[in-house]
């Protein structure tokens, strides 16, 4: 007589079929365990676009200068340094204290979604500084530099990167 091996085979299938649901349930990541969203400081930091700025950002010796909460960061890139006819060379003499001014000059306590929140009034940045936006169809100036890039969401804020540099670098 033929032995019946099928409990068997049912056996060895749902005790596979339990142990792969048991994995997939225990691999879910939990909100935790995720890495987050990049800074400000780290966008400038990782993204070759920004080594004038990341050297301004290093004489200010503020390794936490673009950590703010929720503001809107207008960062100029290497280009809008060479609009300005600022070579790195001027950036790097810079001292401690002219670093740091420079960088509050570009930063507003507040969010500013360019596509929907432009105020009516200027705006003061962290430096004193006032700074206007304004709109004209699609494109969006700050004090007569355009924004290139917009609403680029950090996890402190909101980047604008700017195609001018509206402070005089001493």
């Amino acid at each position: 007589m033929k032995k019946n091996r099928f409990g068997g085979r049912w056996a060895t299938f749902f005790l596979t079929a339990g142990l792969f649901s048991t994995i997939l349930i225990s691999c879910k990541e939990d909100a935790a365990d995720k890495v987050g969203q990049r800074t400000a400081t780290d966008i400038v930091h990782e993204n070759p676009e920004f080594s004038i700025l990341k050297t301004i950002l290093d004489l200010a010796a503020l390794p936490d200068g673009l950590r703010t909460q929720d503001a809107t960061f207008l960062l100029p890139d290497n280009a809008a340094f060479q609009k300005a006819n600022i070579p790195s060379s001027v950036a790097a003499n810079m001292t401690k204290t002219q670093a740091g001014q420079f960088l509050n000059s570009f930063i507003i306590k507040s969010l500013y979604d360019v596509d929907r929140d432009l105020p009516n009034d200027s705006l003061s940045t962290v430096s004193g500084k006032k700074v206007k936006f304004v709109k004209q169809g699609s494109t969006v100036n700050v004090n007569n530099a355009e924004i290139t890039k917009k609403n680029v969401p950090a996890a402190n804020g909101v980047i604008q990167i700017v195609d001018s540099v509206y402070v005089k670098v001493m």
